[in-house]
């Protein structure tokens, strides 16, 4: 979140305690003045000090002496001094919407602290706000790092999920901006930025941080691939690697394309592709895919197996399904919801 947010709330609730506090410190003079001077009982003198520090003007209660007037001269000059500063302070705290954003302030940090194994995505441009979005989509928890309050706001307007929009608001080179979006309890670490030596001293700070973490970063150009892998980094995506291999696919396998957008484009997403585990007390560990018939079952494909670093692409039949075992498929959404509870 913005920091700004809460020096401006504590900046203005001082002042509508300051203004609090004057108008009780000049009732107390006022009334302590008309004792004095007047010799008015404290009843009087409260009525008095009251009426003419609120300007209201309702009369004089009882004759008063030449040393009664000028100092009620002073009291309705400092009244209306200090009435018109309170007004002015009341109206900025209730109108400007101090309140809300301090509010909104207090849900998103709530919300990250509450958060555990969450991704943390640093840079809300072309790429950071599409991840988003296919995490939003996946109801995949995350917090949004931008030190820019207006691409912030164009991602949440993208997003159009304000419950579940976790962000926050600040330069991400800064160890503080990092800990605000929970790097302690993060299991992934998301780097958009287009400038590879920025990646490479996030990534340096958030392993210091957090070293299990896994990272994953974007790498402007094939060259610093070699150094984000040296400085830490799990995963790195290539994008003129990525884009260039992408353009010969169309070329040289055509027919793959429609497969590809199905998986990639954010609009009209009808196949997915995911990971699911088989829990250690799943009542299908021990059986092979055969046996379970996945396919005919739940109607998605089983792309692969993972068994810890072990990855077996197009499993056969015979393959025993142990626990702890993660299965790589493709399919719908309901579908692989459907595969999730089978492994129950």
């Amino acid at each position: 979140m913005d920091p700004t947010i809460v020096e401006t709330f504590q900046i203005r609730l001082h002042k509508m305690v300051l203004s609090l506090s004057l108008m009780i410190f000049g009732i107390a003079v006022g009334t302590s003045g008309y004792m004095v001077l007047e010799k008015w009982d404290f009843l009087t003198s409260l009525y008095m000090s009251m009426i003419t520090f609120s300007t209201v003007g309702f009369g004089i209660p009882k004759p008063m002496n030449k040393a009664g007037y000028i100092f009620t001269i002073l009291m309705i000059m400092g009244g209306i001094s200090i009435f018109i500063y309170a007004v002015g302070n009341f109206v900025a705290f209730f109108m400007d919407g101090d309140i809300k954003r301090y509010m909104v302030w207090k849900r998103v940090n709530k919300m990250i602290e509450n958060m555990n194994a969450h991704c943390i995505i640093v840079g809300g441009g072309k790429i950071g706000k599409y991840v988003t979005l296919r995490l939003s989509n996946r109801k995949h928890p995350y917090v949004l790092v931008d030190s820019n309050k207006d691409v912030i706001e164009n991602v949440k307007d993208l997003i159009n999920d304000e419950k579940h929009f976790a962000y926050v608001i600040g330069d991400a080179v800064n160890e503080e901006t990092l800990i605000n979006a929970g790097i302690a309890k993060a299991k992934t670490l998301l780097l958009t930025l287009p400038d590879d030596s920025i990646n490479v001293y996030i990534t340096l700070m958030a392993k210091s941080l957090n070293y299990s973490i896994k990272i994953i970063s974007r790498a402007s150009d094939v060259e610093a691939i070699r150094r984000l892998g040296y400085a830490g980094v799990d995963n790195i995506i290539s994008s003129t690697e990525m884009v260039g291999s992408r353009m010969a696919l169309l070329v040289t396998n055509p027919g793959v394309s429609p497969i590809m957008d199905a998986l990639y484009r954010t609009t009209g997403i009808k196949l997915m592709m995911d990971e699911i585990f088989v829990d250690v007390q799943s009542s299908v560990a021990g059986k092979t895919l055969a046996e379970l018939k996945i396919p005919q079952k739940v109607g998605l494909i089983i792309i692969a197996v993972q068994e810890g670093e072990s990855i077996m692409f197009n499993p056969v039949g015979e393959t025993i399904v142990e626990k702890g075992m993660k299965l790589i498929v493709l399919g719908k959404k309901e579908q692989i919801e459907s595969l999730k509870k089978l492994l129950k």
